[in-house]
């Protein structure tokens, strides 16, 4: 049963943290923070549409400037999601530099902020030398990108400023059934992205698609798919660790197939975590166990646990697992 993304860290615990989340059968890609994105491929970053940003410390931001160099030339926007703040930053990276040869080039920076529960949209196009636009603003519910095969949520935390939590769920998965398909004498093609099109937009039962061997109606295709329970990925990092935060963060999380969390600290060192705004070890095994999620990955350890026998990423998966 093939998903319809893969997620993986950029980069080790100890470096910036960065989750790419590559679209199957889609030259797209999301990512969730964008700190040292060195290790990434140009065809990585060429594939990013989203970008979701946690806030923008520099170990969460610092490489936007490398992966705006490499979208100039793309005509698909780039779109940008984060919390209050957002928009000023992306403006101050693009006021770094000097853009009068730029006005033939295509790339749009559309950011979306989430502030006092609403979201605001500026743009920022190549053709005006990206001069501020003001697009207006939504209520924010907590939902930020919704596609017929997945969607994007988040939650405000704190990080002693403003922050931002995400997760990404597949809707469903759906799966083709070969046998099925040999009984109806249906061979396989392209129609098959336009058939799960179909089911994931809720298409009355006659929708026609037109199969290799003539139009069908969804209801008489619906024998040769498997409907199971899509993944959904979170990515939690940077936030104080209060009580509130630590709800909200299980709340994003639960039910999560995967859960990419910050463990910053060793449990002993609590009053330093409070000092600082990051968790133990004992606080991400409680996220993770509180959201019932099925995997921990922990990450963005302190560099201060390099070279020691044990860390706080070892010490969560242990609390994890006697949960």
């Amino acid at each position: 049963m093939k998903p319809t993304f893969h997620h993986r860290l950029v980069n080790g615990p100890y470096e910036d943290p960065v989750l790419y989340v590559r679209l199957f059968r889609e030259r797209r890609a999301l990512m969730f923070d964008c700190g040292d994105i060195t290790p990434m491929t140009l065809s990585e970053m060429l594939k990013v549409t989203d970008l979701f940003i946690t806030h923008t410390h520099i170990d969460h931001f610092i490489g936007f400037d490398r992966l705006l160099r490499t979208l100039l030339s793309r005509e698909a926007p780039l779109r940008v999601y984060g919390p209050s703040g957002i928009a000023g930053c992306v403006e101050g990276k693009l006021k770094g530099y000097t853009w009068n040869l730029i006005r033939q080039y295509p790339i749009t920076i559309e950011v979306r902020e989430v502030s006092g529960g609403k979201v605001a949209t500026t743009a920022y196009r190549a053709l005006n030398e990206f001069r501020r636009e003001e697009l207006g603003s939504a209520p924010f519910d907590g939902l930020l990108l919704k596609e017929p095969a997945f969607k994007v949520s988040a939650v405000e935390v704190m990080h002693e400023i403003p922050c931002l939590s995400y997760s990404v769920q597949e809707e469903f998965h759906i799966n083709v059934i070969k046998e099925a398909l040999k009984e109806m004498d249906i061979p396989v093609g392209s129609w098959l992205k336009v058939l799960k099109e179909a089911i994931w937009e809720n298409r009355p039962g006659e929708t026609l698609v037109e199969t290799s061997s003539g139009p069908r109606t969804l209801t008489d295709l619906q024998r040769i798919v498997k409907i199971s329970q899509g993944q959904k990925v979170s990515y939690v990092t940077d936030l104080t660790p209060t009580g509130e935060n630590i709800d909200k963060a299980a709340g994003l999380a639960r039910g999560s197939s995967t859960l990419y969390c910050e463990s910053f600290f060793m449990s002993t060192e609590g009053e330093r975590a409070l000092e600082r705004n990051h968790l133990t070890a004992a606080e991400t095994a409680e996220i993770a166990g509180r959201a019932q999620v099925r995997e921990l990955v922990p990450m963005h350890f302190s560099a201060k646990y390099k070279g020691q026998e044990t860390d706080p990423g070892r010490e969560a998966l242990e609390l994890f697992e006697l949960q």
